[in-house]
């Protein structure tokens, strides 16, 4: 009996193995060149927690992808007492671009480049609340949520990207952009991986799980 059990443990552990490689983390090469929302969560710096500075992230953010290049588009909230905010990208930290600043409602939007979404991207941000006289360097990491990743159907352009040789806001002709609209669209149709993968994990485990514990059961009888 115990030998059925080790077979059953070790066939369950063996379909993990082949499920991880068959469903693989999303990464920037398999993403199209588009737009894209993907949900996340401001997470502790060292444990599985989340941070309590989530609340300040709105969501969901907005992912541009270009020549496989992505870069995450957030809002902050409260962003007066987030004086400084560096993302890591490529081993090294670096300050997020600003895109925009609403001061009334104590908002901006920023933007960086992402190596990819299979891991958590760290962060240093530096908060200060001067009506509590709170002062504090905190790092914490995004998780982004892979299986909520949406594409918006969007062309990706230089504003959104923010290169330097053209300033923010900067327009394209309409019939660039409409012959650049309709060859992105095609690409991600063709392209487009399909980004909510739990559902069939889930189910093709339970199936694994259920036979094997048939065959095992019509093994005790025959025993």
């Amino acid at each position: 009996m115990i030998t059925q059990w080790k077979k059953v443990c070790l066939l369950i552990g063996a379909t993990f193995l082949f499920l991880s490689g068959a469903f693989p983390s999303v990464s920037k090469a398999e993403l199209a060149d588009g737009t894209y929302t993907i949900d996340y969560t401001v997470m502790h710096g060292s444990d599985s927690s989340a941070s309590i500075a989530n609340d300040y992230w709105e969501k969901p953010a907005t992912l541009t992808v270009k020549n496989g290049q992505i870069h995450a588009k957030l809002t902050l909230n409260n962003s007066s007492w987030i004086v400084e905010y560096q993302s890591k990208a490529n081993g090294s930290f670096s300050n997020v671009t600003v895109l925009s600043e609403d001061t009334a409602a104590d908002k901006r939007i920023v933007q960086f480049p992402l190596d990819d979404l299979s891991g958590m991207t760290e962060s240093k941000i530096h908060v200060i609340v001067p009506d509590i006289d709170y002062d504090h360097h905190y790092t914490v990491r995004l998780d982004f949520h892979e299986n909520t990743l949406t594409s918006t159907g969007g062309t990706v352009t230089k504003e959104e990207t923010k290169e330097d040789d053209e300033p923010l806001g900067a327009a394209q002709s309409s019939d660039d952009n409409e012959q650049k609209r309709n060859q992105d669209n095609k690409t991600e149709k063709e392209n487009n991986p399909q980004t909510n993968d739990g559902a069939p994990i889930a189910l093709l485990m339970s199936l694994v799980i259920v036979s094997v514990i048939v065959l095992l059961r019509r093994q005790v009888k025959q025993a």
